[in-house]
């Protein structure tokens, strides 16, 4: 009958927010992958203006309003999503879980929202698809020289069923991290995706501490 205290009920263990879930990498991972998941290109001023910008966003209360109805639903490109918050593209989530990207399209799949899959994705295109064919799925893209090869893997993605092409357009130089310089870094999982390419000519912005 005594009063508890909240705070002790929930485990130290237990992650709630996202911060609960970066700790948790810092305390458990590897320091070469920690360090490429957290890290940023040279200084880190765009990452962290980055995220300055986001902190700057407020939700806009609504006061004498009718809440009995209340929804998070939007759409985007006219697809329905439960939320407008999407899974970014990012590369290489094997080091982070087994499953890599087949778990987190399952998990946007779960949430009603829309996935975004790298070029560099740990998982094809195609495992990512079948792991979850009813999701709302993008296929992030990089421009190469070798124009068949991008053409190809565009086909793949169209087969697969993603809904549109999420082009990156600012990647001529690629950005040096430091931590993965100090590293030495080396992406040590296969990129499905690549396999058929030098991946010399579509050197990986993430994937690679080589400075040339």
């Amino acid at each position: 009958n005594n009063p508890v205290n909240p705070s002790s009920i929930v485990a130290s263990h237990i992650m709630i927010r996202l911060s609960d879930f970066e700790q948790y990498a810092i305390e458990h991972m590897p320091k070469k992958w920690k360090d490429f998941y957290a890290s940023g290109a040279c200084g880190e001023f765009t990452m962290r203006d980055n995220k300055a910008a986001f902190q700057r966003l407020k939700l806009l209360p609504r006061i004498l309003r009718d809440v009995s109805h209340l929804t998070t639903e939007t759409t985007i490109l006219g697809e329905r999503i439960s939320m407008p918050i999407g899974i970014a593209p990012t590369s290489s989530h094997k080091m982070a879980h087994p499953d890599g990207e087949v778990a987190m399209v399952k998990a946007a799949r779960s949430m009603g929202t829309c996935m975004a899959l790298s070029t560099y994705a740990t998982c094809s295109i195609e495992e990512v698809a079948d792991a979850a064919p009813d999701c709302l799925r993008w296929f992030q893209l990089y421009i190469v020289t070798d124009q068949e090869f991008t053409r190809k893997l565009v086909l793949r993605a169209e087969a697969a069923g993603y809904k549109a092409l999420v082009l990156t357009v600012d990647t001529y130089v690629v950005g040096i991290r430091y931590g993965s310089v100090r590293n030495n870094f080396q992406c040590p999982l296969k990129l499905p995706n690549l396999e058929s390419l030098n991946i010399k000519s579509y050197l990986d912005p993430a994937c690679t501490s080589t400075i040339t």
